[in-house]
């Protein structure tokens, strides 16, 4: 049997990091919306409106730290280190059920986020990826 790591990153792992590209130009086109609307709601609104206002700013702030880790990780994954995969399952994770919350709340709009995450999840998670990282590390060691 050959080894996993011999031959390179298997396609569930190029089709996540696909996905997760996607999700990163959502998250910046949504931020880029977000501060537009946070600007235009600061510049025309009343004192009472200010907590909107402060919303917007902080998921703003959280669709840049989303989409920061997303490319470092995509970006990282090719390297077989182990850190990207679980970071990258873990950011996906929230996704699916930030997105679950919203489908509740608001309706519709959660379906998109859910989508794009389960695609990379079932690329993240497939056996022949999850081999090829256990391979990257290398042999485990006896105690």
């Amino acid at each position: 049997m050959t080894n996993p790591g011999d031959y390179g990153p298997p396609k569930g792992l190029g089709q996540a990091r696909i996905f997760m590209w996607i999700q990163v130009a959502f998250n910046v086109l949504g931020s880029i919306f977000l501060l537009l609307a946070a600007g235009a709601l600061a510049s025309t609104s009343a004192a009472d409106d200010t907590g909107t206002a402060g919303l917007l700013v902080v998921i703003l702030v959280v669709n840049i730290v989303m989409a920061v880790l997303l490319a470092v990780c995509a970006i990282q994954l090719r390297s077989g280190k182990q850190w990207p995969w679980i970071t990258a399952i873990v950011v996906e994770a929230i996704v699916v059920i930030n997105g679950i919350v919203t489908m509740i709340s608001s309706g519709f709009t959660g379906v998109l986020p859910i989508v794009f995450a389960a695609l990379a999840l079932s690329g993240l998670l497939h056996k022949d990826v999850r081999a090829w990282i256990a391979a990257q590390r290398g042999p485990a060691t006896a105690v």
